[in-house]
């Protein structure tokens, strides 16, 4: 496995969701709530390595941080969208805000389902996963 990838153990039955984040931590505990709710969690640490994982795992839901090193969130967004456009895109950012005039409005473009600030709880995780799921994100 490359390196600045994780990946939770195999079940079948559970939907897979791919998070890419630069940070270790965000990355971690993100798996973590994601396993905790009963789905299947892959993490990557750039873009390279999470274009090998949505080509590998196909994954139900993906997770972009927007700061990323090298290719920047919303350029990896344009790109699992030509690769994948049936998969939603969760957008983060713990740096740039959620509300007007920031990420929360590339939401319903390029595949971005929803927005996500970080920090975030699980509850905030799960309720964004849902909606993206769904459709029912704002746009």
């Amino acid at each position: 496995m490359a390196r600045g990838i994780t990946a939770a153990p195999e079940e079948d039955t559970m939907q897979t969701i791919l998070v890419i984040d630069d940070e270790w931590s965000i990355r971690e505990v993100t798996t973590l709530m994601l396993e905790r709710a009963g789905y299947r969690a892959v993490s990557a640490a750039g873009a390279e390595d999470g274009i090998a994982l949505l080509a590998s795992e196909n994954p139900a839901v993906v997770i972009i941080d927007v700061v990323l090193p090298g290719k920047n969130g919303l350029e990896l967004a344009l790109e699992v969208n030509q690769r994948k456009p049936d998969v939603p895109i969760i957008l983060m950012s713990g740096r740039i805000s959620t509300d007007a005039d920031s990420i929360q409005n590339f939401t319903g473009h390029f595949g971005i389902a929803c927005s996500l600030a970080k920090p975030y709880t699980q509850e905030q995780l799960m309720n964004a996963i849902r909606k993206a799921l769904s459709g029912a994100c704002p746009s």
